[in-house]
């Protein structure tokens, strides 16, 4: 292929850069190892095989765990000379280069994909923006997390459980593999694979892949055009195969006869066998929380308050409370005393983290039952006119509706637990029997109907609450609050 197809290179600022990397590289002596060198020599037919994932193959630039955006800018940047030299030569046929990002397997599934597709992302994006390349001479490929690599560094190491390890990696489906793997000698070989093997998967893979021809070594490091260096000849070792000795009376002749050592092939690799495809977990904008709550002013006065919220919309919510007692602090002789009801409200929030932090204004309502007897004497019991009973909830119940200001504070970075403040007015109508109960009889007597509306405070609240998230949500959801 020839070197007017894609060059002259974008902008005499790329051209500069190249050639301070040349420079670079004498200087720190850059020498044509198989460790620096990204061109690999390959027949046509062999695209699209196993072995072009090798990590023989292909070169690894290593980068920090987490990070996508490129660092090591020299190796690429040696990576791009390398290309470049081989666009200049005539007598080299460029065939595509290979990029190809990857991940370790400690976190998540998915964010170690999308760790992988942006780091072979942004590979990809520095080579075109150095070389004027087409798309098509590019194969772009995320290899997310690279158990195949793995398998290889471990084979070629003395890791405890060596082989217990490759049997897990080969044999069971991703769900299971990595429980496996941490569970093995207590969770030793887990730490050992996160400290000495883990960093080597995080990288971009990289090589040059030209068309083979029979003066180039057959996908290996090519001999560098900055530092020539032979290609060492090896003999064919002889091997004795015949011996015949002649014999007379004088003279013993002994004749070998010498052939060439058959070449053998090597085995192919042992694929993972993979039973079970990795489960997709599906990431959010919103997490959809849920809160459990408590009133601490009503659980003061010794009836209990509970509640559960539900985010319904970005800035929406749904908060349901109820309460119940069968005991009254104030009088407490009483044995009839019983006050339940239940207090539903619609939220809408200032922010889009609705329920977590901020200030909101709600739409409420309470509804609400009683029985109480009171320092003065009285029973006094919710009802209409006439209507009364042992149990409160035999008459109209008391209600009141308003508007509520409330403000969330968190207590947490993820707003997991917070603290409530909130107030609210509004109209009430409440009907209520005062009478008392006499014991001969066994009878209420009523002394007194009360019909009542109020205009004012309906709602007073300081509430704890534990709030978690219904589904997963992005990163990036925690990171930009």
């Amino acid at each position: 292929m020839q070197v007017e197809r894609f060059l002259p290179i974008c902008t005499m600022s790329k051209k500069l850069t190249l050639i301070l990397t040349l420079i670079c590289a004498f200087v720190l002596g850059w020498t044509a190892s198989a460790q620096s060198s990204y061109v690999r020599y390959v027949k046509p037919e062999d695209f699209g095989t196993k072995t072009l994932y090798a990590d023989s193959v292909l070169t690894s630039i290593t980068m920090p765990r987490g990070v996508s955006k490129l660092s090591n800018y020299y190796k690429f940047n040696v990576a791009a000379f390398e290309l470049f030299q081989v666009l200049e030569d005539p007598d080299i046929d460029l065939m595509q280069v290979w990029v190809c990002g990857s991940a370790s397997p400690d976190g998540l599934w998915a964010d170690n994909v999308r760790l992988s597709e942006a780091r072979t992302r942004n590979a990809v994006d520095y080579i075109k923006s150095v070389m004027n390349i087409p798309d098509y001479m590019i194969h772009a490929e995320s290899l997310n997390e690279d158990w195949d690599k793995l398998a290889e560094l471990v084979q070629e190491s003395d890791l405890p459980f060596k082989y217990e390890v490759l049997y897990i990696i080969r044999t069971k489906d991703w769900g299971e593999r990595k429980k496996a793997l941490q569970k093995l000698d207590g969770g030793r070989v887990w730490r050992i694979l996160e400290e000495d093997f883990f960093p080597q998967l995080r990288c971009v893979r990289f090589a040059i892949f030209c068309k083979w021809d029979p003066s180039k070594p057959y996908l290996s490091e090519p001999v560098s055009p900055v530092a020539p260096k032979p290609e060492p000849v090896t003999e064919p070792e002889p091997v004795q195969v015949d011996t015949v000795f002649v014999r007379d009376t004088v003279v013993m002749i002994k004749e070998t006869v010498v052939v060439e050592k058959p070449v053998q092939e090597e085995p192919a690799p042992v694929e993972p066998v993979y039973t079970k495809a990795p489960r997709e977990v599906k990431y959010h904008d919103t997490p959809w929380m849920i809160g459990v709550k408590t009133n601490l002013v009503a659980d003061a006065i010794a009836i209990p308050m509970a509640g559960l919220e539900f985010q319904i919309g970005k800035r929406v919510s749904l908060d349901l409370q109820g309460w119940y007692s069968n005991t009254n602090i104030f009088c407490k002789e009483d044995e009839t005393t019983n006050i339940y009801g239940f207090a539903p409200e619609i939220r809408f929030w200032s922010k889009d983290n609705a329920m977590q932090r901020g200030s909101f204004l709600g739409l409420h309502a309470n509804v609400a039952w009683y029985t109480l007897q009171w320092t003065d004497g009285y029973l006094y019991q919710n009802g209409a006119e006439g209507q009364y009973g042992a149990d409160a909830g035999s008459g109209a119940p008391a209600w009141s509706i308003g508007l509520t200001y409330g403000y969330s504070l968190a207590l947490d970075r993820k707003a997991h637990w917070g603290l409530e403040f909130l107030v609210g007015v509004g109209y009430g109508d409440y009907r209520q029997n005062l009478g008392s109960w006499n014991e001969a009889d066994g009878k209420w007597y009523i002394h007194e109907h009360q019909n009542a509306t109020h205009i004012g405070i309906t709602r007073a609240a300081i509430n704890l609450t534990y709030r978690f998230s219904a589904r997963r949500v992005k990163p990036e959801y925690y990171e930009n609050r």
